[in-house]
């Protein structure tokens, strides 16, 4: 079997839209990105929805939902973004100051996981407002002050923003804001692109995929409502004894692996991966086995702290 860096390497060069990899000096324009052509048929089991994209982080298109019985499996539930509400943010290259970002035309699945009760499940979607880049908040402002720039399409999410409800609930919130629910595997496509771009504009270094993949920093992003920012991490109320991280390979692969099924997925609540597919890069797609529900979406690029654990790294790849 390949490497997971053969395969990055395979992947990006294979595809028209990829980034350069060397880094450039901060006075310098990053390179032009241009998002791909969203699908005009919703990815096999999932069914169309619209996503919202007047720039408003608490508007989100029509739901689409699934009814499910006591006792039965959250798998088979998903939906793909087909198209917008509006006719703002549509660009697909430099998005207009004051817009919404363009749609991705994301895909989430959920994989896995076992109602505890009879509920029903939603889905609505948006696109990423103008200033949600970076890990940052929904707005200009960021935390402890400051504000970030909107200066190009690489500065965004790496895919639509998924709002989940419905799963059945096990609790009540916590301090946090999270409410606590049954487990559940939940699967969201990406642009392997995008993400490169995001980070190579942010930093000097010449980051590659593999790069960020391997820094365990591409993971599935949560949005926390009492800090109104985009986080990443373990986003769960209780991991579960055996969650693994940064896992390089498919939700089925991982399930094959470690014997997962819907009554013993609470064990691996926590754990998180990812796949790249190298026949279609915007088909590649992280999964996280969550016990919460909330907005999720692909967040491209580290936020200041996390760069400066790789300094050591560029340093030295830049004084090779």
């Amino acid at each position: 079997m390949p490497s997971i860096n053969t395969v990055l390497s395979f992947a990006l060069a294979a595809s028209a839209t990829s980034v350069t990899c060397a880094g450039w000096d901060s006075s310098t324009v990053p390179p032009p990105y241009t998002l791909p052509a969203p699908p005009t048929v919703a990815r096999a089991g999932t069914v169309a929805a619209i996503a919202d994209n007047s720039n408003q982080a608490n508007v989100f298109g029509t739901a689409v939902t699934w009814a499910r019985a006591s006792g039965s499996s959250y798998a088979g539930i998903g939906s793909t973004v087909l198209g917008t509400t509006l006719a703002v943010g549509e660009s697909t290259t430099t998005p207009i100051i004051g817009t919404a970002r363009p749609q991705f035309g994301s895909s989430a699945w959920i994989r896995a996981g076992q109602a505890s009760s009879a509920t029903t499940v939603s889905m609505q979607w948006r696109t990423a407002t103008q200033f949600e880049f970076y890990g940052s908040s929904t707005s200009a402002e960021q935390p402890g002050g400051g504000s970030l720039p909107d200066s190009g399409p690489w500065n965004t999410l790496g895919s639509d923003v998924l709002k989940i409800s419905g799963i059945a609930a096990t609790g009540s919130l916590d301090s946090a804001g999270r409410l606590p629910t049954d487990a559940y595997t939940l699967e969201l496509t990406f642009d392997p692109n995008i993400i490169v771009a995001g980070y190579q504009n942010y930093d000097t270094y010449g980051w590659t995929l593999a790069d960020i993949i391997n820094a365990g920093e591409l993971q599935l992003g949560y949005f926390d409502p009492v800090l109104g920012v985009w986080t990443k991490g373990i986003n769960v109320i209780s991991a579960g004894a055996q969650q693994q991280g940064n896992y390089q390979g498919s939700w089925d692969a991982f399930a094959a692996a470690n014997g997962v099924t819907d009554g013993n997925l609470s064990q691996f609540v926590g754990s998180w991966g990812l796949v790249i597919d190298s026949a279609n890069l915007t088909n590649s797609r992280i999964w996280s086995v969550l016990d919460h529900t909330s907005l999720y979406a692909v967040v491209p690029a580290p936020g200041a702290l996390a760069l400066l654990g790789f300094v050591g790294l560029a340093g030295a790849r830049r004084r090779r």
